[in-house]
Parts: C-alpha cells; sequence; structure tokens
C-alpha cells in the first residue's frame, strides 16, 4: 500500500474512533489533525471536509458489514434461509452496527444528516446487493419464489428495508426530542407491514421472513434511549 493510501486509512481509522467516543458534532478536523500529529494540508488533500470523511466511513462499514453476514452464509441452506440471514444483517440495528449507528444518529438531525443518511444507505444497498441478487437467482430456480428480474426486486427490497430502519429511527428520535414515549406497538405493525411487502415483491410465502420482533425493539429502544439521554 502507498504512503498516501496509508495516510489515507490513517485518518479513517481515527476518525471513526474519535467519532464513537466524543461524537461527530464535537469531534473537529483539527481534533483528528491533532491525534494524528499531521497537517491540515495532509488532511484535507485525502478529505474534502468532515462530512465527507464520514461518508467515507459510512462506505467502509457498509463494506465490512456485509463481508460478515455474507460469511454466515451457507451452500447447503435453502434461498430463503439465506435471504433472512441477509435482511437481519442488513438492517444496522443490532449489535456492532448499532454502536456505529448510535455514531451517526445525531447527525441525521443535522443540515447535512439528509445527504449522509441517504449515502450510508446507498452504501448498504451496493455492499448487499449481489449476495441478495444471487439468492434471489437461487430461490427462483429452485421455485421457492420468483423474480424474473433478481436485480430489480433485490434493489425494490433493500429500498424497503431501508425505508423501515430510517423510519423507526426518526419515530424514536422524534419521541425523545419531545419527551414522549414511543409506542412500540405501532413499530411492530409498520415492521409487520414491510414485511409482507417484502414477501409479495419476491412472490415468497406468508411468513418466510422475520425482519424484527418486540423484544428486539425494546432492546432496541433502551439503547437508543441511553445514549440519547447521555447526550
Amino acid at each position: 500500500m502507498r504512503k498516501g493510501e496509508i495516510k489515507k486509512q490513517e485518518i479513517l481509522e481515527t476518525a471513526e474512533m474519535m467519532f464513537c467516543k466524543n461524537g461527530y458534532e464535537t469531534t473537529s478536523v483539527q481534533d483528528i489533525i491533532d491525534v494524528l500529529h499531521t497537517s491540515k494540508g495532509s488532511f484535507y488533500h485525502h478529505y474534502a471536509s468532515k462530512e465527507m470523511l464520514l461518508e467515507a466511513i459510512c462506505r467502509r462499514r457498509a463494506g465490512e458489514i456485509s463481508l460478515a453476514v455474507s460469511s454466515r452464509l451457507s451452500e447447503k441452506a435453502s434461498a430463503l434461509d439465506n435471504l433472512n440471514i441477509l435482511f437481519s444483517g442488513f438492517i444496522p440495528l443490532s449489535g456492532e452496527k448499532l454502536t456505529f449507528l448510535l455514531m451517526i444518529l445525531p447527525v441525521f438531525n443535522l443540515p447535512e444528516g439528509r445527504q449522509i443518511r441517504y449515502g450510508y444507505c446507498e452504501s448498504l444497498t451496493g455492499s448487499f446487493l449481489p449476495d441478495v441478487t444471487g439468492q434471489l437467482i437461487s430461490g427462483t430456480m429452485n421455485g421457492e419464489l420468483y423474480c424474473p428480474d433478481a436485480d430489480h426486486s433485490a434493489r425494490t427490497v433493500l429500498l424497503l428495508l431501508n425505508d423501515l430502519w430510517c423510519r423507526i429511527c426518526a419515530i424514536m428520535i422524534s419521541g425523545l426530542e419531545n419527551g414522549k414515549e414511543t409506542d412500540l406497538s405501532e413499530l411492530l405493525k409498520m415492521i409487520e407491514s414491510c414485511r409482507t411487502s417484502v414477501e409479495k415483491v419476491l412472490t415468497a410465502p406468508f411468513g418466510s421472513f422475520e425482519l424484527m420482533n418486540l423484544n428486539d425493539l425494546k432492546l432496541l429502544y433502551g439503547q437508543i434511549a441511553q445514549h440519547w439521554n447521555q447526550k
């Protein structure tokens, strides 16, 4: 790896660590430069702004998540079983993915937040698309579902899933900002509606997928609330 690429990676890794520890808003470019003992010229040579740096972090994180989830797929499993693994792994609302998401959630309310959220969703889609498309082709060939245009179906489903997790987060954050407790039963209805839509797009049997259950929502809400109250 060339010296310039090494420096670029150092900036990326240091910034992600600092954003997660101290918060995106409270971490300045100068803070990152000071920790790295580098110059502003070196930083801006690789990243034009802090926002573009965060977008690069999101792209890398999406790729890492995709690789981790892909490693859990099995050639011996059915396409539906593998799709359940992919869909569950795609939604960034649990485990290590949630740790990263808690860092970027406050950014969503900033002026640049919409672009960053869109970029993260696009990165997730791009990273997961090949595996999801491959499973749709396999499932269609063995009769588990029917997707004559697997690429289009995969993009449609991932769009639905991105919309789902973004809406869940937006509703929870809005409630916390206004001092109102989120009605998790309403979110569960939203999840079930999305699941039904996904199954219809893929012509999969009813109940083929489980995206999130009530316990998942309770855990998620508790973690987001705790994080929000510590801000």
